[in-house]
C-alpha cells in the first residue's frame, strides 16, 4: 500500500465545516438520552454553586467525550470539533466540565453512583441482551487496581501494595454466560487502602442492583481473589442468598486440609489453551483438581464461621530453585491454588467458573486504555467523579455494541470505538433534514446501521 500521489502533490487544511468527527456518538447519545442520562443527573445531583448548574448537560458532555476516547479533561474539547454543533446541543467546554468535577464532594460522588446504577438499569430495560440470561445465572466480580500518578500533591496519592504512588480504584461488574461484563459499582480510594476496604457495602449494593436488573439472588455467584475472603464479606454475601467463590490464602489450616485430600480424589483437567505460569513463564496445558469440606474463620465468633467446599487445583512445580531444594523427595512437587466456595456445581465446572474471574481484568484494562488512562485532577473527589463517569461511558458503549450485534457484543471498548463510534461523516442538509454521509465500503456498516436504527429510530 502506498499513497496514490507524491506527498509533495498533496495538501491539507483544517477548514471543513460539515465534517462530523464521531458519527457513532449520534446513536450512542440518543440511547443515553432515551434512558434518561441527562434527566437522572438533573434529578439526583446537588452540586452547589454555578459549577453545579445544568448538571445534566455537563455530565452528558463528560460521558460523551469518554465514549469518543477522551482520557483527560482537556480532551473533552474534542466534542466541539467540526460540525458537532450542527448535531449536538448543550456541549460544554472542557474548562466548564473541569469546574463541575472539582465542585464534587464525597456526597456528590455517591449521587453520581446513584445516577450510574439507574442508568445501568435503564440500559438493561431498553436492551435486555446487555445482560442476557441474567435470570438463570448472574456473576458478580469485584477487584481493585492501583492507577499510578506522578504528582505528590495529588490528593490521596500514596504508595500501596504495588509499591508505586497511585490511587486505588475498586469496581464490581455484572456478567452472565451469554454477555460481557458491565460495571455495576465503582469507588476511588487512597493509594494505600487494602483491597477489601469497603467491599462489603459495594457487594451488597451490587447484588441489589443485579436483582433490579432481573437476577435471582439464589442464582448469583460472587467471585473475588483472596484479599476479599474475609469473614464479614462472606457473611454478607451469604445473607443475601447469593453463592460465593473466593480464592483463599494458604495458611496452615488450609495446607492441612489440602494434605488430607486422598490421592485418588484428584481429577485431571485439560485447558482448552495452554496458559503461561506467572512464576516460571512456562506453558501449562493441564492440571488436577480435587475438593474437601473446610470450615473457615474458626477464630471468629460462631456466626461468622463458614463450612463450604475447598476446591483445590494443583500443577507440577516448575520452579527450578524449589525443585533443587527438594531434590531428595520421593514424591512429585506441586503448586496448589485453593478456592473457598459454596457453589453447587460439579467440581470441574465450579473450578472453571472461578478461573473465569479473570474477566474483570479485561474491564480494568479497557478503562486504563480509555478514560482511566489518567486521573486528571488534583482533587480526590473530582477523580472519584471521573471514575463514576468512566463507568457510565463504559456501560453506554457496551449497550450500543449490543444493539449493533454480532461479534461486537463482546468486543473490547477500543474495538467498539474504532468500528462504531469514531467514524467520520459529512453532513448534508436537504428539505430541512440533516443526512450523515459515512465512508463507502465500511466493513461494519451493517452493525452501525443496526445501532442507529435501535437508538434513533426504535420500532
Amino acid at each position: 500500500m502506498q499513497c496514490s500521489y507524491a506527498p509533495t502533490s498533496l495538501s491539507a487544511s483544517f477548514d471543513e465545516p460539515n465534517l462530523l468527527v464521531f458519527a457513532g456518538l449520534v446513536p450512542a447519545l440518543a440511547l443515553g438520552e432515551r434512558v434518561g442520562l441527562s434527566d437522572l443527573a438533573d434529578e439526583h445531583l446537588t452540586v452547589p454553586g454555578d459549577a453545579g448548574a445544568n448538571a445534566g448537560a455537563k455530565l452528558t458532555s463528560i460521558v460523551a467525550g469518554m465514549v469518543a476516547g477522551a482520557d483527560s479533561i482537556a480532551d473533552l474539547n474534542l466534542l466541539r470539533a467540526g460540525a458537532s454543533g450542527r448535531v449536538f446541543t448543550g456541549v460544554r467546554a472542557a474548562s466548564t466540565c473541569g469546574s463541575f468535577l472539582r465542585a464534587h464532594r464525597f456526597g456528590h460522588v455517591k449521587q453520581l453512583d446513584a445516577v450510574a446504577s439507574r442508568l445501568l438499569t435503564g440500559l438493561v430495560a431498553d436492551q435486555p441482551h446487555l445482560v442476557a440470561g441474567i435470570e438463570r445465572e448472574c456473576v458478580i466480580d469485584i477487584d481493585d487496581t492501583v492507577k499510578q500518578v506522578f504528582g505528590a500533591r495529588k490528593q490521596g496519592a500514596e504508595f500501596g501494595y504495588t509499591r508505586v504512588r497511585g490511587l486505588n480504584a475498586q469496581l464490581a461488574t455484572i456478567s452472565t454466560g451469554q454477555s460481557a461484563p458491565v460495571i455495576a459499582a465503582t469507588r476511588l480510594r487512597r493509594g494505600a487502602k487494602n483491597s477489601a476496604h469497603g467491599a462489603t457495602k459495594m457487594l451488597q449494593d451490587t447484588i441489589r442492583l443485579a436483582v433490579r436488573c432481573g437476577a435471582d439472588p439464589k442464582r448469583i455467584l460472587v467471585r473475588a481473589d483472596s484479599a476479599y475472603c474475609t469473614a464479614s464479606i462472606v457473611a454478607a454475601v451469604t445473607r443475601t442468598g447469593a453463592r460465593f467463590a473466593f480464592a483463599i490464602s494458604q495458611n496452615q489450616a488450609v495446607q492441612r486440609a489440602i494434605a488430607e485430600i486422598p490421592a485418588e480424589a484428584w481429577t485431571r483437567i485439560e485447558y482448552s489453551q495452554a496458559i503461561r505460569d506467572p512464576d516460571t513463564g512456562q506453558m501449562v496445558s493441564a492440571a488436577e483438581v480435587a475438593e474437601i469440606d473446610y470450615t473457615a474463620f474458626t477464630s471468629k465468633a460462631k456466626q461468622y464461621r463458614q463450612t463450604a467446599r475447598l476446591i483445590v487445583r494443583r500443577i507440577p512445580e516448575l520452579n527450578r530453585d524449589k525443585l533443587a531444594a527438594h531434590h531428595d523427595t520421593l514424591f512429585p512437587l506441586y503448586r496448589y491454588h485453593a478456592v473457598f466456595s459454596n457453589s453447587s456445581k460439579p467440581l470441574v465446572e465450579a473450578e472453571l467458573d472461578y478461573r473465569q474471574h479473570a474477566i474483570i481484568e479485561q474491564v480494568i484494562s479497557d478503562l486504563k486504555a480509555g478514560p482511566l488512562a489518567h486521573l486528571p485532577s488534583g482533587v480526590h473527589t473530582a477523580n472519584g467523579a471521573w471514575l463514576a463517569c468512566a463507568a457510565m461511558a463504559f456501560n453506554l458503549t457496551r449497550a450500543i455494541a449490543v444493539a449493533a450485534g454480532g461479534t461486537l457484543t463482546k468486543a473490547t471498548t477500543a474495538t467498539i470505538r474504532a468500528r462504531l463510534i469514531n467514524i467520520p461523516a459529512r453532513i448534508a442538509r436537504s428539505a430541512r433534514r440533516l443526512r450523515l454521509h459515512l465512508p463507502r465500503n465500511w466493513l461494519w456498516a451493517t452493525s452501525w446501521q443496526r445501532a442507529w436504527t435501535h437508538a434513533v429510530n426504535p420500532a
